[in-house]
């Protein structure tokens, strides 16, 4: 999940046929859209669909990589160093 606010900066926004989800996590529940992406890319791996909502929890946050696309990955993360590999 991505920020909208930062996503709006280049030109993703809402717009009236996008349909609106509800994802749950540690941090509660929120609306989201679904947008594809030309590009986006963490590492080396490429992401096409994104979603996009509020992310608003009181502290800067720009995006949430989910375990989905985490364990698709094969992403390892490192907390000693905090890194995140794949």
């Amino acid at each position: 999940m991505l920020s909208a606010d930062h996503l709006s900066t280049i030109g993703v926004n809402p717009e009236p046929d996008d349909i609106l989800y509800t994802v749950r996590g540690v941090g509660g529940t929120e609306v989201v859209f679904v947008r594809s992406v030309e590009r986006l890319q963490v590492g080396t791996k490429a992401v096409f669909d994104v979603e996009v909502g509020g992310i608003d929890y009181g502290f800067d946050l720009n995006g949430i990589l989910a375990m989905d696309f985490l364990l698709q990955t094969g992403a390892v993360i490192d907390l000693r160093h905090l890194t995140l590999s794949f």
